[in-house]
């Protein structure tokens, strides 16, 4: 059996732990990119809800912006009610 000169066995082994090392980086580099992968898709995720939720509050503001839905919850929570027409009083538009 043939001995190798020990530069040659230093060389081989500077060789391996320079692969490994490398290897490990990109291992690493990729768990890395996964889990920024997973937190980007949660964040679309949770995007994605708000928007729904800002819509489904956009109509619920149009509703309650709507005449009979104050004009109930003044009735409803005040004691209010629509004046008639011989409680409603026309201002002139001139000015004092």
């Amino acid at each position: 059996m043939k001995r190798r000169p020990k530069r040659a066995r230093w060389r081989g082994i500077t060789l391996l732990a320079a692969v490994t090392a490398s290897l490990a980086t990109v291992q690493w580099r990729q768990s890395t990119t996964q889990e920024t992968l997973e937190s980007l898709d949660r964040l679309d995720t949770e995007l994605a809800v708000l928007a729904d939720r800002q819509e489904e509050l956009a109509l619920e503001l149009v509703g309650i912006e709507r005449r009979p839905w104050v004009v109930a919850e003044a009735a409803e929570r005040l004691g209010l009610r629509p004046a008639s027409e011989r409680e409603t009083v026309i201002a002139s538009g001139s000015r004092p």
